[in-house]
């Protein structure tokens, strides 16, 4: 009897052990590249993602992962989106020198990330501003070939002196070329989070998206809604470029936002509960 309960007591113990290893972070990119820093064999700079914001996905680290300064973060939330649908992608870098990003999505699953697939990223002439807060912000819009289901996506900051001041510039790679010294890049961070592609929104987001409406349309001063809402609910107001100018949050007894210090044109209103993204409206702010 004993050693059944020691029989048992290891199955939970290995259980819960396994468990916990498939859903915690990694440090291993298999079956894609690799995409590690080597800080230039001894010579550390702190060059991060401080923060990234896809949707529903936010992942607030706000410091470097320690080296080899890669990060698999198969322990998230699984952000869904919409094939054909724009999503405001916002990036805060901490910037110690000369240093371009990239931002990859596998849309075809062959766990390479394609030059096509580059969804954001700087230019060859282009590096990032050089602070410890620095913010990108970039609409993208999801593939309307992409396959569906759970799909990687890469978050890359390179600064790197002998790549950087080639032809490649700052137009980042989302892999080290090889496992040599000269080929692996020194300084920077690299990021994958799985997300999940879909054709629509699910029956629940698509009757909420429905649900609730916005007025008046256009606006002067203050957007309302035509009803409350139940649970605890936030927005973004995103531009037309895909910029956020406005976050917040809605509770029971708020069916508001001001909107007075918005420029004049065409916004987009979305709205997020715990489970995900309700729905966006599209509206317009008047002249004040």
């Amino acid at each position: 009897m004993k050693l059944q309960k020691i029989k048992l007591l290891f199955l939970v113990l290995f259980t819960l052990t396994a468990a916990t290893k498939i859903k915690a972070q990694s440090t291993t990119p298999a079956p894609y590249c690799d995409a590690h820093f080597d800080d230039m064999q001894g010579f550390p700079v702190a060059d991060a993602i401080f923060k990234v914001q896809f949707g529903t996905l936010v992942n607030n680290t706000n410091a470097q992962a320690a080296e080899p300064h890669y990060t698999y973060y198969n322990n998230l939330a699984v952000p869904n989106f919409v094939k054909g649908t724009s999503y405001n992608l916002s990036l805060t870098f901490d910037v110690h020198g000369g240093a371009g990003y990239g931002v990859w999505i596998d849309y075809n699953h062959n766990n390479i990330f394609e030059t096509t697939e580059k969804v954001a990223g700087s230019t060859a002439n282009t590096p990032l501003d050089l602070t410890s807060n620095t913010i990108v912000n970039q609409n993208i819009a999801i593939s309307t070939t992409a396959l569906t289901g759970n799909t990687r996506m890469r978050v890359r900051i390179v600064e790197d002196d002998n790549y950087t001041m080639s032809n490649n510039g700052y137009s980042i790679m989302p892999c080290n070329a090889s496992a040599s010294v000269n080929d692996v890049m020194d300084w920077g961070e690299t990021e994958d989070y799985v997300i999940n592609i879909s054709t629509s929104l699910d029956t629940d987001q698509a009757t909420a998206s429905k649900s609730f409406q916005i007025f008046p349309n256009p606006v002067n001063a203050t957007l309302t809604f035509d009803q409350h809402f139940s649970d605890r609910v936030t927005y973004q107001i995103i531009n037309m470029v895909g910029q956020v100018m406005h976050t917040g949050s809605i509770t029971l007894a708020d069916h508001q936002i001001a909107v007075t210090d918005l420029a004049e044109g065409v916004y987009y209103l979305q709205l997020f509960d715990q489970s995900g993204k309700l729905g966006q409206q599209q509206f317009i702010k008047s002249r004040n």
